[in-house]
């Protein structure tokens, strides 16, 4: 099997599985887990324990530990990008230039910067673009 081969068989099951019932409930329970986050962050329901807490318990958040920074990033949406642009420094963004620049090396990690629409619910989450609930980051506190 050629190299060409092998990679439109590697695409195939990417396909596949993006196609899948499974990772479609997984989209539509985290979509719904980060609105509902959202309308309690609005309310003043929530406190940044507990909206830790939430997140951390959807199967589709993405986690991340860097320095003194705790994150978790609940998102069903495409596009989301992470980067580390230099020491210190996280930069979280959404494919419609929406984003996050979080000083991961202070004592206590904090989000330094917001770029375009961004919608602070709470002492430490966010949403990602035009308070659609879709994309959510919350820091540990």
């Amino acid at each position: 099997m050629s190299w060409k081969d092998k990679l439109d068989d590697a695409i195939q099951a990417i396909k596949h599985v993006a196609e899948s019932d499974v990772v479609k409930n997984i989209t539509s329970k985290a979509q719904e887990t980060a609105a509902n986050l959202t309308q309690k962050a609005k309310a003043g329901a929530l406190n940044a324990a507990d909206a830790f807490v939430t997140a951390n318990a959807e199967p589709s958040t993405v986690r991340i530990r860097y320095l003194n920074a705790d994150i978790s990033i609940v998102s069903p949406s495409d596009g989301i990008e992470i980067k580390r642009p230099h020491g210190g420094t996280i930069v979280i963004s959404d494919s419609a230039g929406n984003g996050l620049i979080i000083n991961a090396s202070a004592d206590k990690a904090y989000v330094a910067e917001t770029v375009g629409g961004v919608t602070r619910l709470g002492t430490n989450s966010y949403d990602l673009g035009v308070e659609d609930g879709v994309n959510v980051i919350v820091l540990k506190e």
